[in-house]
């Protein structure tokens, strides 16, 4: 499945095409819990992912981006929904997937800008996911639309 939402009522033709990023992300249930991350400076809930690198496979940025971010072990089993957002100075897709949790012995391997950012590993009910994402008031200007975005890649997901 393919989602695409445009900011501030732009179409296709307003984006700037050529400043495309990709990313994937990882949802996993342990027990009754999903795996999330809270970038504690923004005040913004995630599923752990970050962006595709060179030569890299869309199964194998989710497994290595998990694994950086919440020092859990992960294997890819499905994908599940693909979101791209058009925003006038850059197009944004973020690929969901569904991941088995192998384990959560590792370290997180934050980069320098998520250790700056306070990014912490949480666990939460899909029902503690669903009240985040629909009453929760971040204080980041984005993060009402990233909240948007994570509730309709979670929620096709599931």
């Amino acid at each position: 499945m393919e989602i695409e939402i445009f900011s501030d009522d732009i179409t296709k033709e307003d984006a700037d095409l050529s400043n495309h990023r990709v990313a994937c992300r990882g949802i996993i249930k342990k027990d009754d819990l999903y795996l999330m991350v809270h970038i504690k400076k923004m005040d913004i809930f995630t599923f752990p992912g970050g962006g595709v690198e060179e030569n890299e496979s869309l199964e194998e940025c989710t497994v290595r981006e998990v694994l950086e971010e919440t020092g859990v072990k992960c294997k890819v089993l499905e994908k599940k929904v693909s979101i791209t957002e058009y925003f006038i100075e850059s197009v944004w897709t973020n690929h969901y997937f569904i991941c088995e949790y192998i384990n959560g012995d590792s370290d997180s391997d934050l980069t320098e800008e998520e250790i700056f950012l306070g990014l912490d590993v949480v666990w939460k009910t899909a029902e503690e996911i669903m009240d985040l994402f629909e009453n929760h008031q971040t204080i980041h200007e984005h993060g009402p639309n990233i909240h948007n975005r994570e509730f309709l890649g979670f929620i096709n997901s599931i």
